[in-house]
């Protein structure tokens, strides 16, 4: 009888991308601020918009784990009022910094950082507190090499031994790409009255990224809102500009699954007064993040033994995770509400902000809900024996949408963007329709059996008796591999002496051994 294995090529090396548990870190920033003498006094405070700009993070080994700190500038809007009862806001900004301890040595950590709640409060016509709650999702991935270990292990040895293998799909990460757009140009204004500004944000969204060979396809737009006053009355002038950016993505591939984010970093804004018609002009400076994502086939051993000697076999069970999906899209959220302030007349502006509040999967699919938080900005009629002034309200909308399929054992990374699209009172109703950009990645986590460490025992070698023959009458569930494994031969031998034209046991009465 022949024992010459079939299946006795050795694996080597294999790297296994992992996920270390998720964790929310929460970072406080309390700063006081004193404004300069040519910003106008502070009477009240309308609201506030607080964005995270990240910067930088530096990891370093602490023994068994590692220190991850990470820092960054959070940008305040502060939109008041001043002693005459004008519109009015001032740029702000503070910078933050977060630790955490994570076990192991990450090869990267994904960190998604947003401001959960800020609170201004006016101390003095000059000075304001602010006080933000930021908080930080962190992701860490790891780079595990599994070897296998089968010892001793000689050319004579090998033709004896066999070896079940499987191929384990497993997320690959590549690298993030980050890209920088410059753009300016003026907003469209007919007008005489020269204008001056009062207060201005932009948004950018990222409806579709696709991967491409060598690159990451990014559109979008950028939306610039700018609040003026033109001498008689408050105005919103509006820009929209398109995005068409293809980031430098080495080993990208058109199947890759892509997620994307953008934010803007600096806005500008110009008056140059002309002879004829007045022109507000801006610069602005965006950012664009890329990853894109792979489930690569890997090749391991979850079982061994030999036709001649005796082995000690060791498994172990290990974490394999996948990317399940990973995109960007969007969806349009609307609703009615009943008014809070009925002595609003007039909109004059409305600030957005999505919110994630979870994440849950039922029946394989993976569900997000949270919360748009609109901060709207109105005026009240003038009466004969009061002049109009600047309201607020708050409005939150809920709102779910589904993202890809995913197993029960899932993380997942989740950002959001949002368009404005229509905001108006209607009677004492608030009506609301916003377009919402949501850019995520779910990973499913699944644990595999494979070879630990397995060693060949020389000095304990089979008896054979050549002479002896062997019926096996299979059972319902058998498996040939078991079966030779068994009885020192292999599956290939089995096959041969039945002529067997597979693995298949099923429906077999009989085998000779």
């Amino acid at each position: 009888m022949s024992d010459v294995n079939n299946n006795s090529v050795m694996q080597g090396k294999v790297n296994i991308t992992s996920l270390g548990q998720d964790s929310i870190i929460t970072t406080e920033v309390n700063e006081e601020f004193s404004l300069p003498d040519y910003v106008p006094e502070v009477r009240k405070v309308l609201c506030v918009r607080a964005k995270v700009l990240p910067e930088g993070k530096f990891m370093s080994d602490s023994g068994s784990n590692t220190n991850l700190e990470f820092d960054g500038i959070v940008t305040y809007n502060v939109i008041y009022t001043d002693d005459e009862g004008k519109l009015c806001s001032t740029p702000l900004q503070s910078n933050y910094e977060a630790q955490s301890v994570i076990s192991a040595s990450p090869s990267y950590v994904m960190i998604d950082t947003y401001a959960d709640s800020t609170v201004c409060r006016v101390l003095a016509p000059r000075k304001l507190t602010i006080k933000s709650k930021l908080k930080s999702k962190l992701i860490p991935f790891y780079e595990n090499v599994i070897e296998e270990n089968i010892s001793p292990l000689s050319p004579s040895d090998r033709i004896y031994l066999e070896k079940r293998t499987k191929n384990l799909h497993t997320l690959s990460k590549k690298a993030v790409y980050m890209q920088n757009i410059r753009m300016s140009d003026k907003f469209d204004y007919n007008g005489k009255n020269e204008l001056t500004p009062i207060m201005c944000d932009a948004t950018m969204t990222l409806s579709d990224c696709k991967a491409q060979n060598g690159s990451i396809s990014a559109r979008g737009e950028v939306k610039i809102n700018c609040l003026c006053f033109d001498g008689e009355r408050d105005i919103m002038l509006i820009k929209s500009l398109p995005i068409y950016e293809d980031l430098d993505a080495e080993g990208a591939t058109p199947s890759d699954m892509v997620r994307c984010n953008g934010r803007c970093v600096s806005l500008s804004i110009s008056n140059e007064p002309n002879s004829d018609t007045p022109q507000l002009f801006f610069e602005i400076n965006c950012e664009i993040e890329g990853e894109f994502y792979r489930n690569e086939e890997n090749t391991v051993t979850e079982d061994c033994y030999s036709t001649k000697h005796e082995m000690t076999v060791e498994q172990r069970d290990i974490d394999v995770y996948t990317v399940a999906d990973a995109r960007s899209y969007s969806f349009s959220v609307n609703d009615k509400f009943k008014r809070k302030d009925n002595n609003i007349s007039e909109i004059i502006h409305v600030l957005c902000d999505a919110v994630n509040d979870k994440v849950e999967v039922k029946n394989s699919k993976c569900t997000a809900s949270g919360r748009i938080l609109a901060q709207v900005i109105g005026k009240s009629s003038a009466t004969d024996t009061k002049e109009s002034e600047y309201l607020t309200e708050l409005y939150e909308i809920p709102f779910k949408h589904e993202m890809g399929r995913c197993s029960d054992d899932m993380q997942y990374r989740l950002t959001y963007d949002i368009s404005l699209d229509n905001a108006r009172y209607d009677g004492d109703k608030f009506s609301l329709s916003a377009e919402v950009y949501p850019s995520y990645a779910l990973f499913n986590k699944s644990k595999e059996t494979i070879i630990g460490s397995a060693t060949i025992k020389k000095d304990k070698e089979f008896k054979r008796d050549a002479a002896s023959v062997r019926v096996f009458f299979p059972k319902n569930g058998d498996i040939l591999w078991e079966v030779a494994k068994k009885y020192h031969t292999t599956e290939r031998k089995i096959m041969e002496d039945n002529s067997l034209p597979s693995d298949s046991l099923e429906g077999v009465k009989s085998i000779i051994i």
